[in-house]
């Protein structure tokens, strides 16, 4: 593979990172939304019934969408290393978040913690990697 191949490569990987990364913001955003009007848990005491107020968990889904779809279109747009680095924050943030809500919403937890395991993979794989002394050969010597 040559070398204009690998920048060619990396550059696909991080532009499908912050799809994803972008995708999960956008539909954990939306989630969020819609738990802020519909508190829909209730839990059964000794009392009787008790319903569930949410609406702190909702609005933490609400940022990290924000912070997430915000890190996926600047890595997507610029992919400057400071928006690499801020799309990686963005998927470990939303992926710490989704761990601890998992029991309330275990589909939807499961899926944006997908796509931010796989954003952050990609941006693994795409990271710079320092060239070889010995890979370099002259057009009349074979490489080692």
């Amino acid at each position: 593979m040559t070398q204009h191949d690998e920048v060619h490569l990396r550059n696909r990987q991080r532009m499908l990172a912050g799809v994803l990364l972008a995708g999960g913001g956008l539909f954990d955003g939306l989630a969020g939304v819609s738990d802020l009007y519909d508190d829909k848990y209730v839990v059964e005491s000794q009392e009787g019934l008790r319903h569930l107020d949410l609406s702190g968990w909702s609005w933490a889904h609400e940022g990290t969408g924000a912070l997430m779809l915000v890190g996926g279109l600047l890595l997507l747009f610029t992919a400057r290393p400071w928006s690499v680095w801020l799309a990686r924050v963005a998927a470990v943030v939303g992926i710490v978040l989704h761990l601890v809500t998992l029991p309330f919403e275990p589909f939807w937890a499961l899926v944006v913690i997908g796509l931010a395991v796989a954003a952050l993979r990609l941006l693994w794989l795409s990271r710079r990697r320092p060239a070889r002394a010995d890979a370099v050969s002259s057009p009349h010597r074979p490489a080692r």
